[in-house]
């Protein structure tokens, strides 16, 4: 009987303490998902990492490195990102929601070799190549160089594979081959622009201007010109050789003949009377002065006092000269550019032909040739107009004595005298001015034309076959 109470109670006892860790299970259980959520909730952002790899150039979406989200969205998270795709470096980003901040840094790197797109080359024995010459495309996100993989091509004839290694700033590499042929050339440069001329005496030619050398595997052949024994003051014809040169030692020889022909102009005693920037009310007076001493000048007109243009017919019909000085002698429209100045000499030629119904070839540019004003509006352009105006078959005159008339309104007619008789070549070309306060320019003139006379010298219009006094040009 004592046994059977013994054991009722140690039952009694278990199915106690079973409750008893019944109730704490039960109590854990219900408290665990509790705590479990109100951790994810000051918790509620998860990373995929706190280290972003991302590609150089790449769109960036800090959104990709988020797994998930915790009784939160988009909207309640604050991303503040400084990445800078186009930048190799580390950048912070920080995802902010119910009051925690979460940190990772973005390495963006250059990872992706750069693309190479090469071409074949063909070319001599002689010509030093660079891997540049073999690349048709490259491209990456930074930097690319190119190189030869396998050092320097080989310098012998035949057709041999090239590696080309493009490395970008990263260290990326790509190789890819080209062809490279190379050829024995044999081949002397062509010669252009050396067809025979014909020369009036006493006008020098620059055998150089106007030759080009052309080769078929050298881009850069040269050539020379032995032309010393040419005497442009001596009629006759001339051999003058030139002699051509490329890179692999290749040489070619040609011939051109050259014709001084006699100028019956060449041993007289010539001054031409030139007067600039007429017409005026001195052109009739000047003209009457001509007249009178039966010689002969050249008048550079323009076209600004058109209402004396009648005069132009009178310079004409007695046997002088009608040159053109420019439409407008506006140095700032004029020397603009090439396209100015002949839209101007133009208008100037046509009027010139419309007043007398001929054609004038004959030119002087305002402030000669040699002016360095041109310079301020357009660099070159005088060395330019110099050989454009020949071209397009017109003759521009500078002058070798100054009468200094330009210097003001009416300088005293012994001072222009002075300074007009100054000069003794064979060939004077003299500048003077006909403007309407160059009164004392009529008044040298008798004795500028005495003086001359008197020694010997003819006076002619200027025609295209004169002598160009041509100055240095300075621009």
């Amino acid at each position: 009987m004592k046994r059977k109470r013994a054991s009722s109670r140690r039952m009694k006892r278990k199915r106690r303490i079973l409750f008893r860790v019944m109730t704490v299970i039960a109590l854990m259980m219900a408290l665990i998902p509790c705590g479990i959520a109100a951790w994810l909730y000051t918790h509620p952002v998860r990373l995929i990492s706190t280290v972003i790899k991302h590609e150089l150039t790449e769109p960036f979406d800090p959104w990709e490195n988020v797994e998930k989200l915790y009784f939160a969205d988009r909207s309640s998270v604050k991303i503040d990102s400084a990445a800078d795709v186009d930048k190799i470096g580390d950048y912070p980003v920080s995802y902010t929601c119910h009051g925690r901040r979460y940190e990772a840094t973005v390495q963006v790197r250059d990872t992706t070799p750069p693309t190479l797109k090469v071409r074949s080359c063909s070319t001599d024995l002689a010509e030093e190549l660079k891997p540049e010459q073999f690349v048709e495309e490259t491209s990456d996100a930074t930097e690319v160089t190119v190189q030869f993989k396998d050092g320097a091509p080989p310098s012998r004839d035949g057709t041999f594979d090239v590696p080309i290694l493009a490395t970008d700033s990263s260290g990326n590499q790509t190789v890819r081959n080209a062809s490279l042929t190379r050829i024995k050339d044999e081949i002397p440069p062509a010669l252009h622009g050396v067809e025979d001329v014909e020369l009036l005496q006493g006008r020098p030619m620059d055998f150089k201007k106007g030759i080009s050398v052309e080769d078929d595997m050298d881009p850069n052949p040269q050539f020379s010109v032995s032309d010393d024994h040419v005497d442009f003051t001596v009629p006759g014809t001339y051999s003058v050789v030139y002699k051509t040169k490329d890179r692999s030692g290749n040489v070619g020889e040609f011939m051109r003949k050259v014709k001084i022909r006699k100028d019956k102009d060449y041993e007289r005693k010539i001054v031409y009377l030139t007067f600039d920037d007429g017409p005026s009310d001195n052109t009739e007076k000047i003209l009457d002065v001509l007249k009178h001493y039966n010689v002969k000048a050249t008048f550079f007109v323009t076209g600004n006092n058109q209402k004396k243009n009648d005069v132009l017919k009178r310079i004409c019909k007695e046997s002088s000269a009608v040159g053109l000085h420019t439409y407008t002698h506006d140095y700032a429209q004029v020397y603009a550019s090439e396209d100015t100045y002949f839209t101007d000499l133009q208008k100037i030629s046509d009027m010139v032909k419309k007043t007398t119904g001929k054609e004038s070839h004959i030119i002087r540019f305002p402030g000669g040739s040699s002016n360095t004003v041109s310079a301020k509006y357009s660099p070159g352009l005088m060395t330019l107009l110099t050989e454009k105006v020949v071209e397009k078959g017109y003759q521009y005159f500078d002058w070798n004595c100054d009468s200094t008339d330009a210097g003001g309104n009416n300088v005293p007619a012994e001072t222009i005298v002075k300074n007009a008789t100054s000069c003794d070549a064979r060939h004077i070309n003299i500048l003077m001015h006909d403007t309407d306060a160059k009164d004392t320019t009529v008044e040298a003139l008798p004795a500028i034309i005495e003086y001359y006379r008197s020694r010997g010298y003819a006076f002619e219009p200027l025609t295209v076959d004169s002598a160009p006094i041509h100055h240095t040009v300075n621009n």
